[in-house]
């Protein structure tokens, strides 16, 4: 037998007399000789083998030394040991309120302070958010006794691993307590709905868990990302139905759940059954009501009064873009005297929310539905709504072109494209040319104007404000969501490499270069770049290119030192280290960005392929300076420029290269007075052509004209 070392001996010997104790029951000599051993390791050893001897001795004594195991871990800190073993006095039948007790006295009365500004805190954070439904009255004084259980990580069935990887989706989780699990289901851009029916396990979220951590979820400012995440505690069955009866309320596409909670999902099927019996009651009303609507009607419609037509606008909660400009076109036609609703739906930009707009059709009965991006078919398959309903598509991204949002077979369909090229990729889909109506964005007057003073939170010689600086990864992501096949995804994957290594040489590749190279790797996969795919890469080539080249051009800037009174705005600039000194954070769409168009000396709109961007003529009416990357076009009819509508140096400035942006605004910070007198003459442009008044009379001028030509037609 090997030697051991004195402390080993005395720490056998001390473990051997601790034994001896316990079965002569001495159980003065048992806590005499715990308070004489020094190591933690020797004294957690004491513990375990001291309420092992008397569980298997089946006697009553092991729980008052679990009791005292778990006030000398939650002394040193051990919280998973001391969990650990509050759930084995949970199972040899000890009472909650003496749990309680021993959770207060040991772990939050000697912290009480840091407990309570907790708890004030997470409470603040949902009940300022409006994210807490409950019946209960929750003060920290009270609660703070009631706390019966340092941990709560119910397990969940390992058929949920899979789902929880799922992104855009929404999840019901009863009595989850575990913060990395929310935070993963959130961090993927889910929503989630955590119900509380045992009390104590919300007691234990907000006392113990710190709610910051998923703060951006729950907090939502006006025009922003909705909340998606909701809290209710209790087992207020009536409550939660009520609440989810709303047909805006998204349901849940998981319930996550133990079996002992198989109620919720009987509850969620309950409601939704209902919600889809309201669904085709709704839809059984408006085939009846829009049935007979033909070109006949239409056309009487548009040769009477603007009061006497109907519009819903339908837009979304979580891009604060598309709410701005809903909003623009809204106060638009109220301003022409039609009669219109907006409504706002609670759903990802990628998703249409059918039921809720079914319901607000039949309340609204509209002769015109206008929405972004989305057509009528992607809603409706009843021929009877689908080719009777007069629906307006304001057409802004490439993705719903080319992925079956739009199939063109209503009749009533118009589709106004924000860019001309759009045009050729609606015409190749089959969309009759006389219904797309292609037009720039107006803007809002009442928003964008000159008058105000500077703001000095805001002032600076420039700026920038988009979302795409640094945010290449961010839709290379997109771009590889959409791909539909791996050889797709490898040809994306090939072409982002190429592309960043080219920009980052100060080499800028043209659509011409850059479809070669599609076509050169595209020979080596056997993959056939049909128009489909084309069209694709297109949307592929201009994402990335515009994201790296308004970093590049804003390196150019810092790296010249021409001004250290440089700010950026948007969502993705600090990803850049050199960019993050000048971040402002997300400028809002509307008063905010006018103030901060009209406090900036120069604003930069470097965009790489869209110059007829609102924000161009966003900036000129609030009485600010964009300078304009040029953009060079071969056919003006198939792709527009700020220059077919505007003079150049007369009306707005272009750069085309590195020293023409240097040099350029370094001359217009030294020449207020020309920059002043240019500026002014494209307010005067902006506020006779590119009103919000101006485009949406125009827009239903044109439909008026299709349906009056139709008519004379037949």
């Amino acid at each position: 037998m090997k030697d051991l070392d004195s402390k080993e001996i005395d720490g056998a010997e001390m473990l051997t007399q601790i034994k001896k104790a316990c079965m002569d029951n001495n159980h003065k000599s048992v806590r005499q000789g715990l308070d004489g051993i020094e190591s933690d390791e020797l004294k957690r050893t004491a513990f375990l083998k001291i309420i092992d001897y008397y569980e298997n001795e089946e006697t009553s004594f092991p729980v008052g030394y679990v009791i005292l195991f778990i006030e000398w871990l939650l002394k040193n800190r051990d919280f998973d040991g001391a969990a650990d073993n509050i759930e084995k006095l949970k199972q040899m039948g000890i009472a909650g309120d003496r749990i309680s007790q021993l959770v207060y006295e040991h772990l939050i009365k000697p912290n009480e302070k840091e407990y309570e500004e907790r708890f004030n805190r997470n409470m603040g954070i949902l009940k300022n958010n409006g994210v807490l439904f409950s019946g209960h009255t929750f003060d920290f004084h009270e609660i703070k006794r009631k706390i019966t259980s340092i941990r709560y990580y119910d397990p969940y069935p390992e058929d949920y691993s899979d789902m929880l990887g799922q992104e855009n989706k929404c999840f019901l989780l009863v009595n989850q307590t575990d913060m990395q699990m929310i935070q993963r289901i959130l961090g993927a851009g889910n929503y989630l709905y955590l119900i509380y029916d045992d009390i104590r396990k919300f007691y234990h979220m907000i006392l113990f868990e710190d709610l910051l951590e998923i703060r951006r979820n729950i907090e939502a400012n006006p025009g922003d990302d909705p909340k998606n995440v909701i809290f209710f505690a209790g087992s207020d069955m009536d409550g939660m139905r009520n609440f989810f009866s709303n047909m805006l309320t998204r349901l849940p596409d998981f319930v996550v759940v133990l079996p002992e909670h198989k109620i919720y999902l009987d509850v969620v099927k309950g409601i939704c059954d209902q919600r889809k019996e309201r669904s085709l009651k709704y839809r059984e009303e408006l085939k009846a009501y829009y049935k007979n609507k033909d070109c006949q009607y239409y056309q009487n419609l548009f040769s009477g009064r603007p009061e006497d037509i109907k519009i819903l606008l339908i837009t979304t909660r979580s891009t604060s873009l598309n709410q701005h400009i809903a909003r623009s076109w809204y106060n638009a036609f109220i301003s022409l005297g039609y009669e219109a609703e907006l409504l706002i739906e609670n759903e990802h930009y990628e998703r249409v929310q059918n039921t809720y707009i079914s319901q607000m059709l039949c309340k609204h009965k509209p002769d015109i539905v206008y929405h972004i991006n989305f057509a009528v078919d992607a809603f409706y398959e009843e021929e009877e709504i689908k080719n009777s309903l007069l629906w307006i598509t304001r057409l802004r991204d490439f993705t719903y072109m080319n992925y079956g949002d739009f199939q063109y077979k209503n009749e009533n369909l118009f589709v106004l494209p924000v860019l001309r090229e759009f045009i050729d990729v609606l015409k190749n889909n089959h969309m009759p040319e006389d219904r797309i109506g292609y037009t720039v964005e107006g803007i809002d007057l009442n928003i964008f104007k000159r008058s105000g003073p500077v703001n000095p939170d805001y002032a600076c010689d420039l700026v920038s404000v988009n979302n795409a600086a640094g945010n290449e990864f961010y839709r290379l992501k997109l771009c590889l969501e959409v791909a539909e096949h791996d050889v797709l995804k490898g040809l994306v994957h090939e072409l982002f490499i190429y592309l960043q290594e080219r920009a980052f040489n100060d080499i800028f590749v043209d659509e011409n270069e850059f479809f070669g190279q599609l076509t050169e790797k595209s020979r080596v996969k056997n993959f056939e770049v049909t128009e489909r795919a084309r069209q694709f890469f297109l949307w592929f080539y201009l994402g990335i290119m515009d994201s790296l080249y308004r970093r590049r051009v804003m390196e150019w800037i810092v790296d010249s030192k021409i001004t250290d009174e440089i700010k950026v705005w948007g969502s993705a600039w600090s990803n850049v280290k050199k960019f993050r000194q000048y971040h402002m954070g997300a400028a809002s769409h509307g008063s905010q960005l006018s103030e901060i168009y009209r406090s900036s000396q120069i604003s930069l709109c470097e965009a790489w392929a869209w110059n007829t961007h609102e924000r161009n003529f966003e900036i000129l009416a609030s009485g600010g300076f964009p300078l304009i990357r040029h953009i060079e076009v071969e056919d003006e009819t198939k792709r527009d420029v700020i220059t077919n509508y505007f003079r150049e140096n007369e009306e707005v400035v272009l750069f085309y290269d590195r020293d023409d942006l240097l040099n350029k605004i370094q001359h217009y910070l030294d020449n207020p007075g020309e920059k002043e007198r240019i500026s002014e003459n494209g307010r005067k442009v902006v506020v006779k052509n590119f009103s919000n008044l101006a485009i949406t009379k125009n827009t239903m001028d044109f439909i008026r004209g299709y349906y009056s030509k139709r008519v004379q037609a037949e």
